[in-house]
């Protein structure tokens, strides 16, 4: 819960001053989840549900990544070439021994394997998350979140996507219970 707080309350920060564009750009659901052809909303949850609770994850967090990440595009490719749900670097799937970058279930498994190393990494999600767009390496220079726009609205969009798909309410309405179960503003 506090992992949620913490991330929730970056989020609204971010989204509210340092990162305008992604208020103005982002709206919940924006990012929904989209089944690649050939499968099925059940194979998808399936591959998501095993590989989050086999590198100790939650699977809204990856389910998050992965709309912000491809939007569920199987084939997607970024312009800085980073291949499938999961977008990830061929550089980086070569290390995390991932054949074909296009397979869904095996897209889902190198990407939640690179997310738990940079959390076990990092030891914070923000931080995780950072590393997992900008490079592990940016997030060390920077000693934090990289002062580099993207990374700061990927991080809160991430974050936000986790927060209503955990919650199933907006942020806002996440953050204003737990304000109110902490006893503030009573």
């Amino acid at each position: 819960m506090r992992t949620i707080l913490l991330l929730a309350a970056y989020a609204l920060l971010c989204l509210a001053a340092a990162c305008p564009a992604v208020a103005a750009d982002h709206t919940p659901g924006e990012f929904d989840f989209r089944v690649p052809k050939g499968s099925t909303t059940a194979q998808m949850k399936a591959w998501i549900k095993e590989s989050s609770a086999r590198h100790g994850l939650d699977p809204f967090l990856v389910q998050a990544l992965m709309e912000v990440e491809s939007g569920g595009d199987a084939s997607a490719v970024s312009p800085k070439g980073a291949q499938g749900l999961m977008q990830i670097m061929p550089q980086t799937g070569k290390g995390l021994n991932l054949g074909d970058p296009f397979d869904p279930s095996a897209n889902i498994e190198a990407g939640s394997r690179y997310l738990s190393q940079q959390l076990k990494a990092f030891g914070d999600l923000r931080l995780a998350l950072a590393a997992y767009n900008a490079g592990p390496e940016a997030v060390r220079k920077y000693a934090g979140i990289p002062p580099f726009p993207e990374t700061q609205r990927y991080v809160a969009a991430v974050a936000n996507r986790f927060i209503v798909l955990k919650t199933g309410k907006g942020m806002d309405a996440f953050v204003k219970k737990a304000l109110e179960n902490a006893g503030v503003g009573k």
